[in-house]
């Protein structure tokens, strides 16, 4: 048997419009007092992971950006700006931060580098920092998101979070002050969002029935075919025709040369249920768990008269549609 996996392209289409779009968020930055001659701003982009397909287990990175400029700095002024984040939304869970789609959650984190080693947190080392200077009065520093891997589990929806970041800035002519020293007291946010797609995968094993000299009572074999979906996500698996595209489903024939051999293919075991690709009529069906089901295929071949001595064989295609 042929396996496929079969997604309506308008949903995908939908999704991808959806989350395309980026936002940027610019706010004073709170300068401490004694220091208005700096005026400074920082905006933060949203982070959006788009679309994933979270089956095979696979991590998703993205990244946004962080942009901070500074003016009236004056000779050989520094202005050193710090930025921490929180948990987002929801609560960390295991050290990781979470995206919610109602009561489902989705782990992600954000990092300082592109390695995503180095946790973007509250407390320093795990702050970012800019250093401004009269000639550099400006920076733009990237931001790393990581959705881990293993989370096949998470049910499709629209996930997201709302984070905060607390900034702040010092002036110093000379050292290296640390985010330490910093006062953090302006409050920046920024959104992370991901879509999980509906997905599903299918393989098929072959059914054999064997040899026969003659076909005076039913002969029956079976075979499987293997489905996982995403979780909660119905499914029809379908059957079609047949090399010879038989549109009742137990009139199938297996063909050598001029000769056939009719089969059926059913859905239970007393082979009263055909087997077709009309959905609500003759499909299976089911509801993904992110883990494989199996599905018995249950074969029949009637009585009819005998055919010459060959090999027969019919190739069907195995479609999940979801």
């Amino acid at each position: 048997m042929q396996a496929q996996a079969q997604n309506p392209p308008e949903r995908m289409k939908s999704n991808l419009r959806a989350f395309t779009r980026g936002v940027i968020l610019a706010v004073s930055l709170v300068m401490p007092a004694g220091l208005s001659a700096q005026s400074c701003t920082a905006s933060f982009s949203n982070v959006a992971f788009g679309p994933i397909d979270v089956l095979p287990g696979a991590q998703f990175d993205s990244a946004g950006t962080l942009s901070a400029s500074c003016s009236g700095i004056t000779g050989s002024r520094r202005v050193l700006l710090c930025f921490d984040l929180n948990a987002g939304t929801y609560p960390y869970s295991g050290g990781l931060r979470q995206m919610g789609a109602g009561a489902n959650r989705l782990l992600f984190n954000m990092f300082t580098d592109s390695a995503r080693t180095n946790v973007w947190n509250t407390t320093t080392p795990g702050l970012i920092s800019v250093i401004l200077t009269r000639t550099a009065p400006s920076s733009v520093v990237s931001t790393y998101a990581r959705i881990p891997g293993g989370q096949q589990s998470a049910p499709p929806g629209s996930y997201s979070t709302n984070m905060t970041s607390m900034g702040g800035g010092i002036v110093y002519t000379g050292g290296s002050p640390g985010c330490g020293s910093v006062a953090r007291a302006s409050s920046f946010n920024f959104t992370v969002s991901a879509t999980v797609l509906p997905a599903c995968t299918v393989s098929a094993s072959n059914m054999n029935f064997g040899a026969t000299n003659f076909f005076t009572s039913n002969i029956d074999g079976t075979s499987s075919i293997s489905v996982t979906c995403t979780s909660g996500t119905p499914y029809h698996v379908r059957l079609d025709g047949g090399t010879a595209g038989a549109a009742d489903p137990t009139q199938r024939k297996m063909i050598n040369g001029p000769n056939q051999v009719t089969y059926g293919l059913y859905r239970d075991f007393a082979r009263s249920q055909p087997w077709g690709a009309t959905d609500g009529v003759n499909t299976a069906t089911g509801t993904g768990t992110a883990t494989a089901f199996g599905h018995t295929v249950y074969g029949r071949i009637p009585p009819q008269p005998s055919v010459p001595p060959a090999t027969y064989m019919d190739t069907i295609v195995v479609t999940v549609a979801f």
